[in-house]
């Protein structure tokens, strides 16, 4: 007697159906941890870049701010300059220089050369949503993104000494998935006297 095999060897339709099924699964499932890993990467990558550029703006207003000054008698006068709240959003200053060519920032009486004739700006444009620098004319950003900036003094934070500029600063940017993140940095910097 000869015993026959089925020879008939596959998957049936059921078979390839679940298969099908299982499949599309895993690959839905690994489309969505691909997604929100993208989108997570997005989301630091987003707050990083405000946070450098709030970082390199205040690091670089405060370099100069150190050097100005608000307790001058001079004439013309070199002191800090800002508009009074709530367009505290623009500043005008003066840096010392060394006038006379003596090799210092002082004159033979101790006092203070300062290059009154190139005043420094920091401007907030807020269609840009940019804080420039503006020096004779020319222009540098500082800062793209800007939502708001502040500069504040004694007369509205009474905890700040005569000499004393605080700088509050804004930044906001959407990501691509339409997420908005935002930061704001601070900074104080003590004036020359």
């Amino acid at each position: 007697m000869r015993i026959f095999k089925n020879l008939n060897k596959g998957f049936t339709l059921v078979e390839v159906l679940m298969a099908s099924f299982i499949g599309a699964m895993v690959i839905g499932v690994l489309f969505a941890v691909f997604s929100a890993g993208n989108d997570l990467y997005e989301v630091k990558r987003t707050q990083a870049d405000l946070q450098g550029q709030a970082r390199n703006a205040l690091d670089e207003m405060s370099s100069e701010l150190k050097q100005a000054t608000r307790a001058s008698n001079q004439t013309p006068s070199p002191n800090l300059f800002f508009p009074t709240s709530p367009d505290n959003r623009n500043i005008d200053f003066c840096l010392p220089m060394d006038l006379d060519a003596n090799g210092y920032l002082t004159n033979t009486n101790g006092t203070i050369e300062w290059d009154t004739t190139n005043h420094i700006q920091y401007l907030y444009n807020a269609t840009g949503r940019q804080i420039i620098r503006m020096k004779n004319g020319v222009d540098k950003t500082l800062a793209n993104n800007v939502l708001d900036v502040r500069y504040i003094d004694i007369t509205y934070d009474s905890s700040l000494a005569i000499n004393e500029l605080k700088i509050v600063l804004s930044l906001s940017k959407t990501t691509p998935h339409g997420r908005t993140m935002s930061t704001a940095a601070t900074a104080t910097v003590k004036l020359r006297n």
